[in-house]
């Protein structure tokens, strides 16, 4: 197997156990009521297996990410950038600010 499809895989497995360990917490914490409901109906393995699948998809392609994110490291070995100054004129030019005087509101007195 390629070492890229390896570490994809890998990666996502990982996602799936962290899954397994999540939707298991979930049910046997019973947070919001969810383990009653899914051991007291007939249809509750299916819906923890579909939980578990999309939950399991979900963390598999995080975890994929992350990895994929990490892996970037120190590839030039440089000092981190150019310390040049930027000549004046690649910058916006500077806007005038014009002070403008409003009248003061007059309010009328009605009752």
């Amino acid at each position: 197997m390629p070492m890229l499809v390896r570490f994809v895989v890998m990666h996502a497995l990982v996602g799936f156990g962290l899954a397994f360990a999540v939707v298991g917490a979930l049910l046997w914490f019973d947070v919001s009521g969810l383990g009653t409901l899914m051991s007291t109906n007939a249809d509750g393995p299916l819906a923890a297996a579909v939980l578990t699948f999309f939950m399991g998809l979900t963390l598999g392609s995080v975890q994929v990410a992350f990895a994929v994110w990490f892996q970037a490291g120190d590839d030039h070995g440089g000092s981190g950038g150019r310390r040049i100054r930027i000549p004046q004129i690649f910058l916006p030019p500077r806007r005038a600010v014009a002070h403008v005087a409003v009248p003061a509101r007059r309010t009328g007195g009605r009752a």
